[in-house]
């Protein structure tokens, strides 16, 4: 048509212009806004794909193992021990190796009086994972109390053993020094009775019978002055268990004295 300028092909136009250098910061190549959409649209679908991946076989038998952990600890939150043992072996059947449900196991086991299968557990943590058990009172006071056991059967070298782990496991522990304590009085060995008393006391000042029993271990060593102050001074923080305190002390010497039954009656056999 007269007068008009012909129509214009705009993509060979920039393309011509852009190889040949008059405009290659100036004019972008043209984009393909529709692949643009697309892209966008299917990236949630591709991000959704990944995640529902199948996980390797290793994976899948830790996230197992961790299900059966959560599931006995919440049944032992609850006070379904049994159920909540079973979980934990479930657990430890998928991953032998999991240091998180051997002391859980052993914290459930303890609660069901199982203080030797406890007591196992806590050892098995504490070798794949010795963070696990430091400082933890509940393993701590699984050994004190198989020691107060082993105490009050006169195995004492099996008490002190056990007291020996739980304040290598928490120091701070002062039940731990007073159940050893009355280990070593009932022994005969008075010095390293009240020394491991002293230790409680400086933790805990608030137990009357730690007096008391330094006070028999002061006695047995013929301080006598020592052994009624602390006598005077149990009472004091607690008078009205003055007949329970008489009677634990009866108790005590009753041991102690059989204790040098057997010892005397193991240097006879000797000679």
């Amino acid at each position: 048509m007269v007068g008009q300028s012909p129509p214009i092909d705009e993509a060979r136009f920039c393309r011509r212009r852009y190889n040949d250098g008059a405009g290659r910061n100036s004019i972008a190549r043209p984009v393909n806004f529709s692949s643009e959409v697309a892209m966008k649209r299917l990236l949630p679908f591709a991000i959704l794909g990944v995640l529902f991946l199948p996980l390797p076989a290793a994976a899948q038998r830790t996230q197992s193992a961790r299900k059966y952990l959560k599931h006995g600890t919440q049944l032992f939150e609850k006070g379904d021990i049994a159920g909540a043992i079973g979980q934990f072996d479930r657990a430890l059947a998928i991953n032998p190796k999991f240091p998180e449900a051997y002391l859980n196991r052993g914290k459930a086991k303890r609660a069901s009086g199982d203080l030797d299968g406890a007591i196992d557990d806590f050892e098995a943590a504490a070798e794949l994972a010795p963070q696990l058990v430091l400082n933890n009172r509940d393993v701590a006071q699984a050994y004190i109390n198989r020691g107060s056991i082993k105490s009050n059967r006169l195995d004492l070298d099996g008490a002190l053993g056990d007291y020996d782990r739980a304040i290598k496991l928490d120091p701070n522990d002062a039940e731990a020094y007073f159940k050893r304590g009355r280990a070593f009085l009932v022994e005969g060995n008075s010095e390293f009775a009240i020394a491991d008393f002293d230790r409680s006391i400086a933790l805990d000042d608030h137990n009357p019978l730690v007096y008391a029993e330094r006070g028999l271990a002061h006695r047995a060593k013929g301080h006598d002055t020592e052994a009624q102050k602390d006598f005077e001074h149990g009472l004091k923080l607690n008078n009205d268990l003055r007949l329970m305190i008489d009677l634990h002390l009866m108790d005590l010497q009753m041991q102690m004295k059989e204790m040098r039954r057997r010892q005397a009656l193991v240097h006879r056999n000797i000679a």
